[in-house]
Formats: structure tokens, C-alpha cells, sequence
């Protein structure tokens, strides 16, 4: 099968809303996009033993490191906050 050429982008989005992409994949062409990943910069922080034990627990039933999870919900509480504070 042939990809169809999309107009906009939200063509392309109904498009494959209905369509599997194993039916187009001789059609693909790898992606020469590269993501560079920012560089960390490592802090130190005192948790609670009992806290840092749920967040390794909680971690680990998502296959993350805990120090992964722990900058996923610091990112996700800052993200939170922000939206919540400028809907004020």
C-alpha cells in the first residue's frame, strides 16, 4: 500500500486513527532525527526512610531506577503547579 500525501496534520492524525502502520511499513523511511538528552546536574536531598522505601517500591513496579521516578514526579508536580497557579 501507498501512504497517502497529507494535506495538514490533522489529516494525517484521522488517517492513522484508522489505519495500522504494519500496512505501510516498506513505505517508511528511518528517521534521521537524533535526541540529545540534557545534561543532569546531581543534587542531594533527605527523604524520609519510609518515604524513599515507597518511592523505590512504586519505581520498581514501573521498571525505573528510583532516582528516574523521583525527577519524573518532581517534573510532573512543577509542570502541575505551574498550570494550576496560572489558571488563578
Amino acid at each position: 500500500m501507498k501512504l497517502p500525501d497529507f494535506k495538514t496534520k490533522e489529516e494525517e492524525i484521522r488517517f492513522w486513527e484508522r489505519h495500522s502502520i504494519g500496512d505501510y511499513w516498506e513505505d517508511l523511511l528511518e528517521s534521521k532525527d537524533t535526541f540529545k538528552r540534557p545534561k543532569l546536574k546531581p543534587v542531594s536531598i533527605k527523604f524520609d526512610p519510609l518515604v524513599l522505601q515507597k518511592v523505590k517500591m512504586l519505581a520498581k513496579k514501573r521498571s525505573l531506577s528510583y532516582s528516574a521516578y523521583i525527577r519524573y514526579l518532581l517534573a510532573k508536580g512543577i509542570e502541575d503547579e505551574m498550570t494550576h497557579k496560572s489558571s488563578r
